[in-house]
């Protein structure tokens, strides 16, 4: 009971934090990437000089792009899943309904 009165939630609070700065999958520092760096700060000058119109429409075309992608990909693996599934049950058929067939001819 005595240790939940005196735990500092502020200094571990602070200790998780430090933790978690150091932490290399936390980083992502665009230095090690000067091409992404200079692609980055090409598209940023000139979305930031285009008027708040074209900014909309640059974002709204961008946002169409990437759900058209996303839907792409979870079509892509619905498929995926439906294939894996057919193909599951074909094996299924052909071991109930035609294996059983074959070895009957070889016994005779």
């Amino acid at each position: 009971m005595n240790y939940q009165n005196n735990f500092n939630w502020q200094e571990a609070f602070g200790e998780l934090k430090a933790k978690l700065e150091r932490s290399p999958l936390m980083k992502m520092n665009l230095d090690n990437y000067p091409a992404v760096q200079t692609f980055y700060n090409q598209f940023l000058n000139k979305f930031q000089s285009l008027p708040k119109a074209g900014q909309v429409a640059v974002f709204a075309i961008g946002a169409i792009i990437v759900l058209t992608v996303f839907n792409t990909v979870v079509q892509l693996i619905s498929a995926l899943i439906t294939l894996a599934v057919l193909g599951v049950l074909i094996y299924i058929a052909y071991q109930l309904a035609i294996s059983p067939q074959s070895s009957n001819h070889n016994d005779k």
